[in-house]
């Protein structure tokens, strides 16, 4: 299904032209009649006043890459090393004049069939032989920070020689020639289900930098030459289809990276049958309050998302191994469950901010992913990010309930693990004011991995709300409540120490609360002696209401979830008192 998918996107939009093929074009090489420069490489962009110009896209006339990393070239359109012999590495140097030699014989052969582009063409001949203009054009390009593999075309007196009519046409004769001659094998498509010619090899679809192939046999093992198939016949595709699904990914691929849809080594491709004007996964990843706001108030304003109509979803994750393609994942669905599934994910995430005095849900995928690694250079480390995090945790994002309908897909165990792992690790400096304990973006992720526990039925754990939530009896959250009051009792007794109650004790305390929540215990009694006035005294309220309702049994162990549950119950806490702090402020200012 997912080739059938890919085939109707290309089909949509126009894409798997057999002959034509758009890149990114980077200078535009002016020459007159005689072949010599009529000026400087001209800059091309899709924007220029953008920050880091994007290459201006165009169609150029497609040759296979095999064939042109094996001394070939494009026609008309090709990288500075290969036509213009643009390199710094020597080594490279004969190698180029092969491919440039190719480049020159592509013109004359054009030239001889169209005589009503003859004398262009034989100017860019002459100038791609004429070493001194070739060495000024060199010392432009340098100036200018061009790179080798930058793609460049010609124009002469004005003339843009990829635009012309009549030389597209001689390209698509000599292509049609080309695959008339090329020796096939004639099988069921596996994409179109039509009996014909199939491909001997497939083209590259440029994966995160990398020239990659969906299909891909080692020609040389005859391991994959069985039933007398060889090459990519033993996965057998029509060229039509190849091409169409080929050009639909590498479509899809250069959109993903434009919305920074790029994690680690894994590319999110999405898309739905027809086009949308509202794509649900945008607010997953841009964290959007307005996006958000819109989904979540359709189904209460009966007004649906504009756009959000019944037709198919689908979503694709990538990666590379060398230089074959990497299917991690594949999602189908249709916009509207997408949609839903998206809008509970939101709810799901809702908490209150480290204040207490407002409700977010405004968390994109990147600071999600971000709160569960170290950080280098004042970065988040993605490196340190496990490579199936993302997949998965996107994948059950966008599937949003389980096959019978009834429960939503649990997020995977291994992200609550992460979050965690990194609730236990972060501490804060002492001259730092923020504590890294009270992260929301982490807090909400645990809070919805919890809420989508396969164990949330259980009597008890009714702790997952927004904000505190003082009618829960669940030991895990009632500890992560007594741990922030242990905290704040010590603030208002010692004021701010270096290694305090949270430094010293939370990654024990969230573990095993029996071994050490005893001792706590006792320094609170010392602590709440030291303590006057109306804040301690709200203080020993809270003290003496959780320890009630926690009884004199401490648990003796807590495992993954119930640590989640003692961290959300430390942030809500201290959340609530930040939030009664700033009542106080507010109401002395305006007594």
């Amino acid at each position: 299904m997912m080739l059938q998918a890919l085939i109707a996107y290309a089909e949509r939009e126009k894409l798997g032209d057999p002959d034509f093929e758009t890149v990114g074009v980077r200078w535009l090489i002016p020459l007159d009649g005689s072949g010599k420069l009529a000026g400087g490489p001209i800059p091309l962009a899709e924007n220029p006043d953008a920050k880091k110009p994007r290459p201006k896209r165009l169609t150029r006339p497609k040759s296979d890459p095999d064939f042109v990393s094996h001394g070939r070239s494009y026609f008309l359109c090709d990288s500075l090393e290969r036509c213009l012999l643009f390199v710094d590495d020597p080594n490279k140097a004969a190698k180029r004049r092969i491919n440039q030699a190719y480049f020159i014989g592509l013109l004359d052969e054009a030239a001889k069939f169209c005589p009503g582009e003859a004398e262009r063409l034989g100017a860019i001949a002459r100038f791609l032989g004429d070493t001194e203009e070739l060495a000024k054009l060199h010392t432009q390009f340098k100036a200018n920070k061009a790179t080798g593999g930058d793609n460049a075309i010609f124009a002469v007196n004005g003339v843009e020689l990829l635009k012309s009519e009549e030389l597209a046409r001689f390209w698509r004769s000599k292509s049609a020639r080309q695959r008339a001659e090329e020796e096939t094998t004639e099988a069921m498509c596996l994409a179109t289900g039509e009996v014909g010619p199939v491909c001997r090899t497939t083209g590259f679809i440029k994966l995160l930098g990398e020239d990659t192939k969906l299909i891909s046999f080692n020609k040389e093992c005859p391991a994959f030459e069985s039933f007398g198939l060889s090459q990519a016949a033993n996965a057998p595709v029509s060229m039509m289809a190849e091409v169409r699904f080929r050009s639909a990914l590498n479509s899809l691929i250069e959109r993903s990276r434009a919305q920074n849809l790029v994690f680690g080594n894994a590319i999110f491709l999405h898309w739905s049958r027809r086009p949308m004007v509202f794509d649900p996964i945008d607010p997953v990843v841009s964290g959007d309050p307005d996006l958000i706001a819109k989904l979540l108030a359709s189904p209460k304003d009966g007004q649906q998302v504009v756009g959000v109509d019944l037709d198919a979803y689908y979503c694709l994750s990538l990666s590379n191994n060398g230089t074959r393609v990497v299917v991690r994942d594949w999602l189908e669905s249709t916009v509207p469950q997408v949609a839903g599934a998206v809008a509970q994910w939101f709810r799901h995430l809702a908490i209150c901010d480290t204040e207490g005095d407002r409700v977010r849900r405004d968390f994109g995928l990147w600071s999600l992913l971000a709160c569960l690694i170290p950080r280098k250079d004042g970065k988040p480390d993605f490196e340190k990010l496990p490579p199936e995090m993302p997949t998965e945790l996107l994948h059950a994002i966008l599937a949003g309930r389980s096959h019978d309908d009834t429960r939503s897909v649990p997020l995977p165990q291994t992200t609550l693990a992460a979050a965690i792992r990194r609730q236990l690790l972060e501490f804060r400096k002492p001259d730092d004011k923020f504590d890294p304990k009270l992260n929301p973006a982490r807090l909400a992720l645990i809070k919805a991995c919890l809420i989508r526990s396969p164990n949330n039925n259980e009597t008890g754990k009714d702790c997952m709300t927004e904000c505190l939530n003082t009618e829960s009896r669940d030991p895990a959250y009632l500890c992560g409540r007594l741990f922030a009051v242990f905290d704040r009792l010590q603030y208002l007794a010692l004021g701010g120490v270096n290694a305090g109650v949270v430094e010293r004790y939370y990654a024990s305390a969230s573990s095993t609360p029996a071994l050490v929540m005893g001792r706590l215990f006792r320094n609170a009694q010392f602590h709440l002696a030291k303590t006057e006035g109306g804040t301690a005294t709200n203080v020993q309220k809270d003290f003496e209401a959780v320890t009630c309702a926690l009884g004199d049994q401490f648990p003796a162990a807590l495992d993954l979830e119930d640590q989640g549950r003692f961290a959300l119950g430390y942030y809500h806490q201290k959340a609530e008192y930040r939030r009664r702090s700033a009542e106080r402020k507010e109401a002395a200012a305006q007594a």
